[in-house]
């Protein structure tokens, strides 16, 4: 449809007019140049609305005109008939398409969006965005998902129905309330601030501490509320907020493990708060009870107040169950009473006492004396404890903790980053002034003490106390009258609805608190479903959380019980300090680390002073109970070990992951200028596994040596060219089992590449600095002797490859072989628990076709079919994962660990062993299962011998020295065998090896020296040699074979190798695992058919057996 909202602005002012009321295809109203720029930015909600995983058309899709018709079409006239061929400015200039329409050929004429804010959303912890890949942007043949969504998005243009839906968006926006800075954070955070300290416990206060030192406990809370407030403004500035507010603010920076144990801590504080405020409430009833009729329910005393304290909490919990909405209501009523008060306080002190009661009673007005008299502290005994600077700071700092009261609701807030600054520093300052105001007033116009009795007054020994049995005789004065606020305001009811209104605002507020902060922390799911994520199901229209508003009705109804003010003051003073230090020093650690994300808008923040009222707050702690500070410290550490322990899957971008990469960074930069020593050497190992799921053995057993130790690096080369979503999901799937077998090493991909180069460059190129490989492990090549083209050669290049690249070289076998592709089912696939209940069993790989387009050895001598010896990945292991799954959803389940299975339930935590499945779903033999999971067994007490026969620097001996320090290890003992060159020397060799083995510190069991190694091998092992190698004599039109001069050549070694071959027989047919020294294979000199014959006959019907070859660097010394 043509827009006349594009015509050319040169056309008469008649035209223009003429169709203005065509423009939007709308009925018309009385203004409609009005109605044009209302429904631009209404158009702009759905723009931003729309799914964020529509991605726009192909490039294929452009039309196109064919050369006839280019050349029928007059010349001139191209950019100004057919819009799909038109110059952008024509487009806009002539008129002749929809807005929508234009945004569809912009889209044609480039795959490139437009930037929006919908690409940089993220969504369940990961980015949802309509922003095409480089893949999709660079080949014009690659499909973009969901492309047909967005054109059909593109193809809506404005009609009549246009804003009507427009309209609806809007309503579904609206029925959520949101606050502004004033209702939401300033109004808030004043109610809470004003409780029932303000009321009830600073004119104790200022008995016990003076006017001065008030001030200064005043002070004090100020500066540790005001910097906590700016540390805060400056972390929810930093981005958008989530609901949930400070638990929010604070695991997203100092991750999960501080973050939700902090927020557990905040929502019990949150529950005392509540309580102390309802205890408050209650008193006050109580005394105007008391003051206007006498009344006593139980025992006037703290019974009284549980009942009481008890229906108020009922009742706030059936306010708050309706809703944010009704509970701000009411807070805003309740502060016009807070004013009201507040002035009612300050006219009744300007006015003076009106009777004689109340100067009996300690109110006597403005004086210079008694504000003298009061000015300095007078500690004295409350509740049978001697009150001092710290004990009494401990009562009043509660006061303060209002200020997160705001910050609590950052969900129904508009716009949280500007209205948690504003409303939370500006209610500080106002509060502070009020609370010091307060003080002043009530010390220059009361008493400390006071009988109370008229007659005293006359006689003129009111403010004389006399000490009696039970306590004293003053009931009255600011020591004594908890109510002294109601003395001095011209009209005392007043004063206590005000009281009334303070407290139950804070309690209101508090209780609004606790439920959505268990409700944000249930939502992440960092803590077990039945210990947190219980409480986060919400129900009905509204969206309540009713479970959690029931635990917190609990939880407050406990504090509530004790019924005593202070002892509640002393437990959230704590739990508050404890937040608060923890917020500082989430400011502190992120702008010291300075992670490129850190652009807060608000500036107004300092890193030191932030830190440095983290420490005061924790100094407070520690000051004001010490057993309590242990408890909440306790607390704080149970539940950041157990998210520790859990492993919670989320990423949230938190300064602790920034300083971890700061750290590692700073470390390996630090690695690099300091040269290597010998007692600080590290085997750090490449080791070909391919998939680290198909050789779960070799990833075992190279494991055993790097764990806690050093570097271990799994090596996949692939021979195809790999996409980056192949490669991806290649290194996700290798990642995802080292997690789920809890072996901590890197993955690493070498793609378009054979054996020989793929070796070559991740030698080359995988590490850092000096963390890099200084060994290649590889597994034995089982089909040797069959396989096809020039798979043997590329494997013994392999072997020189690291020579050449002087790093050590190790070579596993094992009887049975390593790879287990053909006779295991993809352990990924209960990793990603795909096979759901009720489902049919598939262990198949889903890329069969990416398995086709890779030629890999398919053959083996062995009893397991291994098809890639050498390392090589199939291409059938790149599985399509769905990335939508969560590890959680396995919560409960059996964990399948290569074989072992760790049973939750189980009391004992014991390990049972389970039957692993092969491809078809069946159980796999016992006997060959064992031999899968070998090196995680508990070896029995049986030998690791080791055949040092040449002297590499010491990594033949090193190897098994680690392996024999495992605990399922550590029963094996070590037999050295070393040869010596006759008879003779065979006592002095002997000696010298016995002495550098203890200079070296190594225990073992035997220590065997061998002189008959250069006797001729026995003719049956000759014949069992010759059958091996008989095929490679032969002429050979193609693949590798040894020529007869070479073979006669190298008969030397050969006799010496089968010599060896009938000692290992000997000696090592029985141990747990062998260990010899690998012969170097002379590059251009010995073919890989002899160099692999004589591998062959060393380890051929062994137990497992490790050939290692050092560097000729030493990696062991006996000085200190």
């Amino acid at each position: 449809m043509d827009n006349p909202a594009f015509e050319n602005s040169t056309e008469s002012d008649g035209s223009t007019k003429a169709n203005a009321n065509t423009t939007l295809d709308v009925p018309s109203t009385p203004t409609n140049a009005a109605r044009v720029r209302k429904l631009t930015p209404k158009i702009n909600v759905i723009h931003y609305q729309k799914s964020q995983t529509d991605l726009l058309p192909t490039l294929h899709e452009i039309p196109t005109a064919t050369e006839n018709e280019q050349e029928q079409r007059p010349l001139g006239h191209n950019n100004g008939i057919n819009p799909e061929h038109a110059g952008t400015s024509a487009f806009i200039q002539k008129g002749i398409a929809s807005a929508a329409s234009f945004r569809k050929l912009v889209r044609n004429m480039s795959r490139d969006v437009m930037p929006s804010i919908d690409n940089y959303r993220l969504s369940y912890q990961r980015q949802t965005s309509a922003r095409p890949s480089l893949h999709e942007l660079c080949n014009p043949e690659a499909a973009v998902v969901n492309e047909e969504v967005l054109l059909d998005d593109l193809n809506d243009t404005p009609t009549v129905e246009g804003p009507k839906k427009i309209e609806a968006v809007e309503e579904a926006v609206v029925e959520k309330v949101k606050f502004g800075w004033i209702e939401g954070v300033l109004i808030r955070n004043m109610m809470s601030i004003w409780g029932v300290m303000l009321f009830l416990r600073l004119s104790w206060v200022v008995a016990q501490a003076g006017i001065a030192e008030t001030l200064v406990i005043i002070a004090i809370s100020t500066f540790i509320t005001l910097v906590t407030a700016l540390s805060m403004s400056a972390i929810s500035t930093n981005g958008e907020i989530g609901g949930g507010g400070t638990y929010f603010v604070m695991s997203r920076v100092l991750g999960p493990e501080l973050g939700g144990s902090i927020g557990i801590i905040f929502t019990i504080a949150n529950a005392m708060d509540c309580a102390l405020n309802i205890v408050g409430f209650a008193q006050t009833v109580l005394d105007m009870m008391k003051e206007y009729g006498g009344y006593i329910i139980f025992d006037g005393a703290l019974n009284d107040i549980r009942v009481v304290g008890t229906l108020t909490t009922i009742f706030t919990c059936a306010v708050c169950g309706l809703g944010p909405y009704y509970e701000t209501k009411m807070k805003n009523i309740m502060i016009v009473i807070m004013m009201v008060s507040l002035t009612n306080f300050v006219v009744g002190s300007i006015r003076g006492p009106e009777n004689e009661l109340e100067e009996a009673k300690g109110f006597i007005g403005y004086s210079v004396d008694t504000l003298n008299e009061n000015w300095k502290s007078a500690y004295f005994v409350t509740d049978g404890q001697m009150q001092n600077f710290i004990s009494v700071f401990s009562v009043y700092f509660p006061a303060s903790i209002g200020i997160l009261a705001g910050a609590n609701v950052s969900g129904d807030l508009k716009n949280p980053n500007s209205a948690i600054p504003k409303g939370t520093i500006l209610a500080i300052i106002l509060c502070s002034v009020v609370y010091a105001g307060v003080a002043i007033i009530c010390g220059a116009t009361m008493v400390r003490q006071a009988t109370g009795s008229v007659i005293d007054l006359a006689n003129g020994t009111s403010l004389h106390c006399s000490t009696l049995l039970n306590g004293t005789n003053c009931t009255s004065g600011l020591n004594y009258d908890y109510q002294a606020m109601s003395l001095v305001s011209a009209f005392a009811p007043l004063n206590y609805l005000g009281c009334i209104s303070a407290t139950m605002s804070t309690a209101l507020s508090d209780f609004v608190s606790c439920p959505a902060l268990l409700e944000a922390i249930a939502a992440d799911n960092i803590y077990p479903y039945w210990m947190i994520g219980f409480f986060g199901k919400t129900c009905g229209k509204s969206k309540q959380p009713l479970r959690a508003i029931t635990f917190t009705f609990l939880l407050t109804l406990a504090f509530v019980l004790i019924a005593k003010l202070d002892t509640i003051a002393l437990l959230i003073s704590d739990f508050f300090l404890a937040t608060f230090a923890l917020m500082n020093f989430s400011t502190f650690h992120i702008s010291l680390v300075k992670p490129i994300g850190w652009r807060p808008t608000f500036k107004y923040y300092n890193t030191w002073l932030s830190l440095l009222t983290g420490l005061l707050s924790i100094a407070s702690i520690i000051l004001m109970s010490l057993p309590i500070a242990v408890i909440t410290i306790a607390i704080v550490l149970f539940f950041y070990l157990l998210v520790l322990y859990r492993k919670p899957e989320v990423n949230w971008g938190s300064s602790t992951q920034a300083q971890t990469y700061r750290a590692a960074l700073s470390s390996i930069q630090q690695l690099v200028h300091i040269e290597e020593h010998v007692k600080n050497y590290r085997p750090q190992i490449l080791v070909l596994t391919g998939l680290p799921n198909t050789r779960p053995a070799l990833v075992d057993f190279a494991y055993l040596i790097c764990k806690n130790n050093s570097l271990m690096i799994c090596g996949n080369i692939v021979q195809e060219k790999l996409t980056y979503n192949m490669r991806s999901k290649l290194q996700q799937k290798a990642y995802r089992y080292l997690r789920f077998t809890n072996i901590k090493g890197f993955c690493v991909v070498a793609d378009n590449s054979n054996l020989h180069s793929g070796v070559t460059a991740m030698l080359g190129l995988s590490g850092v600095g000096k963390v890099h490989p200084n060994i290649l492990m590889m597994g034995y090549k089982n089909d040797w002797a069959t396989c096809e083209g020039n798979s043997l050669d590329q494997y013994v290049l392999a072997i020189t490859a690291g020579f050449e690249m002087n790093v050590a070289v190790t070579i596993l076998r094992n009887k049975e072989g390593l790879d287990c592709t053909e006779i295991l089912a993809d352990i990924d696939d209960f990793i990603l628990n795909k096979n759901a209940p009720g489902k049919t069993s598939s262990f198949d790989s889903t890329a069969d076709q990416c398995n086709n387009s890779i030629s890999t050895s398919s053959s083996n001598l062995s009893a397991f079919p291994i098809s890639n010896p050498t390392g090589f990945s199939p291409m059938s292991s790149v599985d399509s994962v769905d990335e939508s799954q969560s590890t959680a959803d396995t919560e409960g389940r059996r964990a399948v660990v290569l074989g072992v299975t760790k049973n939750k339930q189980s009391k004992k935590k014991k390990k049972q062993a389970i039957t692993f499945r092969d491809p078809e779903g069946n159980e796999l033999p016992k006997s060959v299962m064992n031999k899968i999971i070998l090196f995680q067994k508990k070896q029995n007490k049986d030998t690791i011998d080791v055949w040092w026969l040449s002297d590499d620097g010491g990594l033949t001996l090193l190897l098994p020295v680690l392996i024999n320090s495992r605990s399922n290890w550590s029963e094996t003992k070590l037999r050295i065998f070393c040869t010596a060159s006759g008879v003779e020397e065979l006592e002095k060799e002997h000696k010298g090896m016995a002495v550098l083995l203890s200079k070296f510190r190594i225990d073992y069991s035997d220590l065997v020296i061998i002189s008959y190694t250069n006797t001729a091998p026995k003719s049956k092992t000759k014949t069992w040699f010759d059958g091996i190698i008989r095929p490679f004599l032969q002429p050979r039109t193609n693949g590798p074979h040894i020529k007869q001069a070479e073979f006669e050549a190298y008969q030397y070694k050969t006799d010496r190798y089968l010599r060896l071959r009938e000692l290992l027989l000997d000696h090592s047919s029985d141990s747990n695992l062998v260990v010899m020294t690998l012969p170097i294979p002379r590059k251009g000199a010995c073919s890989a058919p002899l160099y692999m014959a004589w591998l062959e006959a060393l380890t051929a019907n062994m137990p497992p057996f490790l050939l290692v070859r050092g560097n000729q660097t030493s990696v062991l010394t006996f000085y200190s």
